[in-house]
């Protein structure tokens, strides 16, 4: 959202004010309160497409998000004279929190996926104390700043218009949006060190299946590109941050923030299990069953189970020594069946 450093930035936009508007009310409107709300539904409803709480926590902080956009939208104050001022502090204090929510919420996605791949497919990664401190962070943070900009907006009112930002009302007080920002860029450059992490790791075991000749089993290249590709645009949002601290009258921040959401759909609904449920006319290829392990219960989309510890492999036998060449030969000769071959009568001419 990058409300920080805000000044007044309508001589700023100009004639494209209007269609900088139409772009942000259509993505928030659109991807953040129709689309991801599908989403999060297909996951807590769809037994195919169970996917993991911080996945579904980080759709949910887009869904937040693309509601206290478009505050002003829904009490058609969008456009026109100056919203009231009550209106315009409870938008502005809502939207102080949203970018260290969304920062925190991808950190905890990251983090999972990473302790998730090094533990393994039959081990929880995270215990339930740690997973509801990972859920209830985004919102922690969100909830901090929100409330400072709330008791800053009450104490200076004067400094909360939508002639800031134009396309919302903001609160123009530098120290409090250096913080913010501040907070946000260590949470992205967590971020971004993670996903380094994950590619690594990532990497080590495409090679060790390599050698091991089972290149193609247990990995989900699609997963990884999927993962590398919204890392990139968080990267990208890391630099949006830093040109919104230095350069205030820029507008790029806003239509990235307004874009965001569209990439967290792309990257996530767009999987092929989801698509399954979603185009449920089409009917899906028989098929035998299968013995992938990893490709069923992947760790970016497992839900943990305890019933998943009870096939690991290290409390199974040992597989028993092979037997000698003799052996085997004298086992197959003793159980080969015995053909009698006769000669067959004359044949004669009548």
């Amino acid at each position: 959202m990058a409300p920080v450093f805000v000044t007044n930035t309508t001589h700023n936009v100009g004639g494209a004010a209007p269609a900088l508007l139409g772009v942000w009310i259509y993505f928030n409107l659109i991807v953040n309160t129709i689309l991801l709300p599908l989403l999060v539904a297909t996951f807590l409803f769809s037994s195919r497409t169970k996917r993991h709480p911080t996945l579904v926590n980080l759709c949910l902080a887009w869904i937040f998000s693309g509601v206290y956009s478009l505050i002003l939208f829904y009490a058609k104050k969008h456009v026109g004279p100056e919203p009231s001022r009550s209106l315009c502090i409870g938008q502005s204090t809502l939207l102080f929190g949203v970018t260290p929510m969304w920062s925190v919420a991808i950190l905890m996605l990251f983090y999972y996926m990473t302790t998730a791949v090094r533990c393994g497919p039959t081990k929880t990664a995270v215990d339930w104390w740690k997973l509801v401190f990972m859920l209830a962070a985004p919102y922690i943070a969100q909830f901090s700043f929100s409330v400072a900009a709330l008791f800053i907006s009450l104490s200076h009112p004067e400094r909360v218009s939508r002639d800031f930002r134009v396309l919302y009302c903001a609160l123009h007080y530098p120290k409090l949006g250096f913080a913010m920002g501040t907070f946000t860029l260590i949470m992205c450059v967590g971020i971004v060190c993670l996903e380094v992490h994950l590619c690594l790791i990532a990497y080590r075991n495409a090679c060790g299946l390599r050698k091991a000749g089972k290149c193609a089993n247990g990995v989900d290249y699609q997963f990884y590109l999927r993962v590398l590709i919204f890392g990139g645009y968080v990267t990208f949002g890391m630099v949006m941050n830093v040109v919104s601290m230095f350069i205030p009258r820029s507008a790029a921040p806003d239509i990235y923030a307004a874009t965001a959401g569209t990439a967290v759909f792309l990257v996530f609904g767009t999987q092929p299990d989801v698509l399954s449920v979603w185009c449920f006319w089409r009917r899906e290829p028989e098929e035998g069953p299968s013995f992938s392990y990893i490709d069923k219960y992947a760790f970016w989309r497992r839900v943990e189970s305890p019933d998943l510890r009870k096939v690991d492999i290290e409390d199974m036998p040992p597989l028993p020594p092979p037997k000698s060449r003799e052996y085997m030969t004298r086992m197959a000769l003793e159980n080969s069946p015995i053909i009698e071959i006769t000669k067959p009568p004359p044949y004669r001419l009548a």
